[in-house]
């Protein structure tokens, strides 16, 4: 009977963290497409959602790709709470393409693709500078934008 209890309150468990990491999907989903997807114009978002739930220290990357010919404009986007992030992009041989640094930030980053190839972007929260007990987290959405 002990077992059962703690089996059944450790399904309870799982099953709660289940429905909030959803749920904060959810709402970094709705952050993108409400504060985000606007910022990409003229460019016309790809429809491919890039996010994450980040904290000061943490990182994130995917991997894109880019079709020859076609005009991109690739931007991060970050909840406020956060701050200003660092991200780059890299090509296929980690050579960086382009990178901003949370004290010089830019939010995109537009390329035409001269064939078409893997490249990835990763994005680090800078840690917070001073000490505190209590830790933010924030949606960072990568996004993809393209010229019709």
């Amino acid at each position: 009977m002990r077992i059962e209890r703690s089996l059944l309150s450790a399904s309870v468990l799982v099953a709660f963290l289940v429905l909030a990491t959803g749920s904060v999907q959810a709402q970094c989903r709705s952050f993108a497409k409400n504060k985000c997807v606007p910022q990409l114009a003229p460019y016309k978002f790809n429809e491919s959602f890039n996010g994450a739930q980040l904290a000061p220290g943490e990182e994130a990357e995917v991997n894109l790709t880019f079709y020859s010919g076609q005009e991109y404009r690739v931007m991060v986007c970050v909840h406020q709470i956060l701050g200003d992030v660092n991200w780059k992009l890299v090509d296929s041989n980690n050579k960086i393409v382009f990178e901003s640094l949370a004290d010089k930030p830019k939010t995109h980053f537009d390329l035409k693709a001269t064939s078409t190839s893997q490249m990835k972007v990763v994005v680090w929260v800078p840690p917070t500078k001073g000490q505190s007990d209590m830790v933010h987290t924030g949606c960072v959405a990568i996004m993809v934008g393209f010229k019709e």
